[in-house]
């Protein structure tokens, strides 16, 4: 584990980041229509809430996975809405939240 944790401090790039957010995955579906979904990846220091950079491709990659496991859009999906919820305050305060959850509505092409 230790190993782990020191091979995330080393910035040899995108490899040993995918490998350290893998584990900090939480997430939900749900179908909401026949052929619509939510989907909701919740977010932390290591996975940011940012739309551009990797843990949003790395998100992506888990609500194709999500879709997959749930038999939903083989044909593809389009997200209709993204928005950022953030996570209840902390008793130290608002400034400590360590993220909140990223919520996609989306549909089935």
């Amino acid at each position: 584990m230790r190993a782990l944790a020191l091979l995330c401090l080393i910035p040899f790039g995108a490899l040993p980041l995918a490998g350290c957010v893998g584990s900090d995955r939480h997430e939900g579906f749900a179908a909401t229509g026949p052929t619509s979904f939510l989907y909701s990846a919740r977010t932390s220091t290591m996975m940011t809430e940012n739309d551009d950079g990797e843990a949003e491709r790395i998100r992506q990659g888990w609500l194709v996975a999500a879709l997959k496991t749930n038999g939903r859009c083989a044909n593809g999906y389009v997200v209709d809405t993204r928005r950022f919820v953030p996570g209840a305050p902390t008793a130290a305060g608002p400034q400590f939240s360590n993220g909140g959850d990223i919520l996609y509505s989306g549909r089935c092409t």
